[in-house]
């Protein structure tokens, strides 16, 4: 039952809004067949499926590339909106600190620390407060090597190959999809697409995509 006390807490006057977030990795080649992997999510979203070019997992449409298909494990009276957000990914080309180096002024990502110490990685321009670990980024502030065998790549030249992603259809319309979609539970579905200047387009394969889902969780309606 709704309680209107609630939106003291959620700063909202709907009655039980809820945010679902998840995250995930487009991963179209994956064995998995989900066309993505390591899916990270606040536990109410029971799957994610793109397009995949494996033999696709039970319950995976295998969409067209571009769609997301997001299955989650409620039903909600509303869905109010949301948003998106993507993390670039590598070239795909390691650097050997080492040998190569990096050039001062461009940015890398550590993609292996090695043996190269916590010092090491500081003098190619690490911040002296941000612990060393695959996946941090930095502003190279010098052209230079250091010791170890650490391994940075620079972020890939496309990005993530979209800008925007948009809901298809009327998601207020797609609960109650257990019957119908083997592994989805029995909640709502959302469809969206990936758009880059008004064009439908894929992710580049290693975009980490983040999203956010604001629902309404009453029967009673907004």
């Amino acid at each position: 039952m709704s309680n209107r006390r609630n939106i003291q807490f959620m700063y909202t006057p709907h009655n039980k809004a809820t945010t679902l977030d998840c995250s995930f990795v487009v991963d179209s080649a994956n064995g998995n067949g989900l066309g993505i992997r390591s899916l990270k999510n606040s536990g109410r979203i029971s799957s994610v499926f793109m397009h995949t070019t494996a033999t696709p997992a039970i319950g995976n449409p295998n969409p067209n590339n571009g769609y997301i298909v997001v299955n989650l494990q409620d039903n909600y009276n509303r869905y109010l909106g949301g948003y998106s957000g993507f993390v670039s990914p590598v070239s795909g080309t390691p650097i050997l600190v080492a040998s190569a180096g990096v050039t001062a002024g461009l940015v890398y990502v550590i993609v292996s620390l090695g043996t190269t110490s916590a010092t090491g990685w500081q003098s190619l321009g690490l911040p002296a407060g941000i612990t060393p670990a695959v996946g941090v980024s930095f502003v190279a502030t010098a052209t230079t090597t250091a010791a170890g065998t650490g391994a940075v790549e620079v972020p890939a030249t496309a990005g993530s190959g979209v800008d925007h992603i948009e809901v298809i259809g009327d998601a207020n319309l797609m609960n109650n999809n257990g019957a119908i979609i083997l592994g989805a539970g029995s909640g709502m579905q959302i469809i969206m697409a990936c758009f880059k200047n008004t064009v439908l387009t894929a992710p580049v394969d290693g975009t980490v995509i983040g999203m956010n889902f604001y629902m309404n969780d009453s029967a009673q309606g907004v």
